[in-house]
C-alpha cells in the first residue's frame, strides 16, 4: 500500500474507474450546454421557493424535500451546473461506495462489483425514466450497507462513531432526494442488522427521524385528496423486458413498467444470457466467501431475495390485492405501485457477490503467470458486453436542451404581477408533454420553472387505461366539458390565472380571459374575478413543514458532526 502525506492512495484505482464508466456514460451530455430532460428529471435555471417543495400545500409529498433543496440549491447555483454535479456526483458515490465495501478485497475484485453496479439494466432503466433523485439513494446503499457492516463487526471507539456518522449521512441523503430512497436504504439497514436488536432499533429511530420531511406530510395532508388508484399496482407493476420472464428480468437487474424506454439489448438472447451468467457468478460468490463475507451472510441473502420478491408481487394475483390494500389504506402506500424499483438492494447484494467470486478466482489464480490471470479482467467487460447501449448516453436517449426565450420572459413577466401566491392552472391539462425544442417526452416543467401555485395534471395514461390522480381540484377541471364549465370550476376554486402551451392537441380555455403575454410557445391568461378562496386548508402547514425539515436538517448535520467528532 503507497502512503503519502498519511494518506492511503491503495483506491485511486478504484476512483479512476469510477470516473471512467461515468465519463462513458453520461460524456456526451455534460460537455454539452443545457438541460438533461428526460421523463421525470426537470431541472430549471432557477427554481422558485413554493409551499409545495415542502408539503405545505396539503398535496402528495412526491418529491418532498428533494424540490426544496433544489429550489434553496438553484438561487446559489446554475440550474445547469447543479444538474451536471448531482448526475456525476451520483455515480462517484455510487462507485465510491462499493469500492469502500470492498476495501478488503484485492483491486480486480473491487472493479469488478463497481462496474457491475454502476453499469447494469436498473441504472439505466431509472436514467432513462428520469428518477434521478431515487439513483441518489441508489447511490447511498453501498455506504449503508458498509456502516451496518462495521457496526457489526467488533470494531470500536472511533471506527464505531464514524459509521453511525457515515449512516446518518447516508439514510438523510436517500431520504431527502426521495421518499423511495428513503425507504430503500432504511429497510436495507435494518435488514442487514438484524440479529443485533439494539443496532436494529437505533437505525429504525434514524431512519423514521431523517425521513420526517416527507412522513409527516403522508400522514398530515388528504383533507383534499382522492384516494389512490388501484389501478396503478396493475398498470406499474414489474415487468418482463428478457426471453426470461418477469422474475428473470428483475433477477437480472431490469423488468421496468414502462416498455418505451427498456434498451434494445434486454431482449437480445445473447446478452440476456450474459446478464445471467454474471448472476450465477455473483450467486458462487457468496456461497463461497460464506465463511468470510463481506456482509453479514444471512441478513445480505435474505434483503437481496426479499427485494425480488417485493418487486414482484405487483404483478402476482392472488398478491395484487394485498400490494392494492396498501396502497388504498396505508399513507405512503403507493410508494409499492412501481414495483421494479425495489430491486435495488439486490443489485448491491449481487455486485458484492460478483466481488467475492473474483476475489475467490484470483486466489485460485495465485502463483501463475499474468496471462493466466488476466482472464479476470473479463469480469470487468462483462456487464458492459451485457448492455452496450449504456454507453454514451444510453446510445444518445440523453440530450441535452436549452429553454426557449420565451419561457425567461413569461417568468419575468409573472414575477412582475407577484403571482407567487396566486393558482395557476396549466393547459392542455396533461402530466407529461412533448415540446418542439426537445426530442424527448417529459415532465410538465412549468411548476418547477414559473412562480405561483400551479393546477396541473396528476392523472397518467398507460397503454392498459389511466391511473387515477389524488388532487380533488384537478379531477374537476379535469371533468369540465366546456369554456363555461372550467371557467365556472376555476373561479370556484380561487384560480387567477392560466398557462398555455402552444400545442397540436386540442385544448378548452376557460371563458371571459385576458391575454397578459402570447408568443410563439405560451400564452398566460388573466382569469375572471374568482369567487372562491384559494388558501390551503391548513393555513398551519407552510410554516410547521418548513419548521420541521430545518430541525430536521440541522439535528441530522449536528449528530453527524458529533458522532464524527467523537
Amino acid at each position: 500500500m503507497t502512503v503519502l502525506g498519511g494518506r492511503r492512495l491503495s483506491r485511486w484505482p478504484d476512483l479512476v474507474l469510477t470516473i471512467g464508466v461515468m465519463l462513458l456514460v453520461l460524456g456526451p451530455v455534460l460537455f454539452d450546454r443545457g438541460f438533461v430532460l428526460v421523463g421525470d428529471m426537470v431541472f430549471v435555471p432557477d427554481q422558485p421557493w413554493k409551499d409545495t417543495w415542502t408539503g405545505g400545500d396539503g398535496g402528495v409529498p412526491r418529491a418532498v424535500p428533494g424540490d426544496a433543496i433544489v429550489s434553496l440549491l438553484t438561487t446559489v447555483v446554475p440550474g445547469e451546473l447543479l444538474q451536471r454535479l448531482v448526475l456525476t456526483g451520483t455515480f462517484i458515490a455510487a462507485g465510491a461506495g462499493m469500492s469502500r465495501l470492498t476495501r478488503n478485497l484485492p483491486f480486480l475484485a473491487r472493479a469488478a462489483g463497481i462496474v457491475l453496479f454502476l453499469w447494469n439494466p436498473y441504472v439505466h432503466e431509472r436514467l432513462a425514466i428520469g428518477h434521478w433523485a431515487l439513483l441518489c439513494g441508489y447511490a447511498a446503499l453501498p455506504w449503508v450497507a458498509d456502516a451496518v457492516a462495521t457496526l457489526r463487526s467488533d470494531e470500536g471507539g472511533r471506527a464505531r462513531h464514524r459509521a453511525w456518522a457515515l449512516l446518518v449521512v447516508a439514510l438523510a441523503v436517500a431520504g431527502w432526494g426521495s421518499p423511495t430512497g428513503g425507504v430503500l436504504t432504511t429497510v436495507t439497514a435494518l435488514v442487514l442488522a438484524l440479529g443485533q436488536w439494539r443496532t436494529a432499533a437505533r437505525v429504525l429511530g434514524l431512519g423514521l427521524f431523517v425521513n420526517l420531511p416527507w412522513i409527516v406530510p403522508a400522514f398530515g395532508n388528504g383533507a383534499d385528496q382522492l384516494p389512490p388508484d388501484a389501478f396503478g399496482v396493475e398498470a406499474f407493476a414489474s415487468s418482463s423486458d428478457t426471453p426470461f420472464g418477469v422474475l428473470g428480468s428483475l433477477l437480472t437487474f431490469g423488468g421496468i413498467w414502462k416498455e418505451s424506454i427498456v434498451p434494445a439489448d434486454r431482449g437480445d438472447v445473447l446478452s440476456a444470457t450474459l446478464g445471467l451468467a454474471l448472476v450465477l457468478v455473483a450467486a458462487y460468490g457468496w456461497w463461497a466467501s460464506r465463511r468470510a463475507p463481506v456482509l453479514p451472510w444471512r441478513q445480505a441473502l435474505a434483503l437481496g431475495l426479499g427485494s425480488v420478491l417485493v418487486a414482484a408481487v405487483g404483478g402476482v394475483g392472488p398478491l395484487q390485492g394485498a400490494v392494492e390494500w396498501c396502497v388504498l389504506h396505508v399513507p405512503g402506500g403507493g410508494l409499492l405501485r412501481d414495483g421494479q424499483k425495489w430491486v435495488a438492494p439486490w443489485v448491491l447484494v449481487a455486485a458484492v457477490g460478483l466481488s467475492a467470486a473474483v476475489a475467490r478466482l484470483a486466489e485460485w489464480s495465485t502463483g501463475r503467470s499474468g496471462a493466466g490471470r488476466a482472464w479476470l479482467v473479463c469480469f470487468l467487460l462483462a456487464p458492459v458486453a451485457a448492455l452496450p447501449s449504456f454507453a454514451l448516453g444510453l446510445g444518445g436517449f440523453l440530450h441535452s436542451d436549452e429553454f426557449p426565450a420565451q419561457w425567461h420572459d413569461v417568468r419575468a413577466e409573472m414575477e412582475r404581477l407577484d403571482v407567487d401566491d396566486d393558482l395557476v392552472v396549466v393547459l392542455p391539462f396533461s402530466t407529461y408533454r412533448r415540446f418542439d425544442w426537445t426530442p424527448r417526452t417529459i415532465l410538465d416543467p412549468a411548476p418547477r420553472f414559473f412562480p405561483g401555485r400551479m393546477v396541473t395534471e396528476d392523472a397518467l395514461t398507460v397503454p392498459e387505461g389511466t391511473v387515477g390522480g389524488e388532487s380533488a381540484l384537478s379531477a374537476r377541471v379535469r371533468g369540465a366539458d366546456d369554456a363555461d364549465e372550467l371557467a365556472d370550476v376555476l373561479s370556484a376554486a380561487g384560480v387567477r390565472w392560466a398557462l398555455v402551451h402552444r400545442s397540436t392537441e386540442d385544448v378548452v380555455l376557460p371563458a371571459g380571459t385576458q391575454v397578459v403575454a402570447e408568443g410563439d410557445q405560451l400564452t398566460l391568461l388573466r382569469l375572471r374575478e374568482p369567487t372562491g378562496d384559494a388558501a390551503y386548508a391548513g393555513e398551519w402547514r407552510p410554516v410547521a413543514y418548513a419548521v420541521l425539515d430545518l430541525l430536521v436538517l440541522c439535528g441530522t448535520a449536528g449528530l453527524a458532526l458529533r458522532l464524527t467528532l467523537r
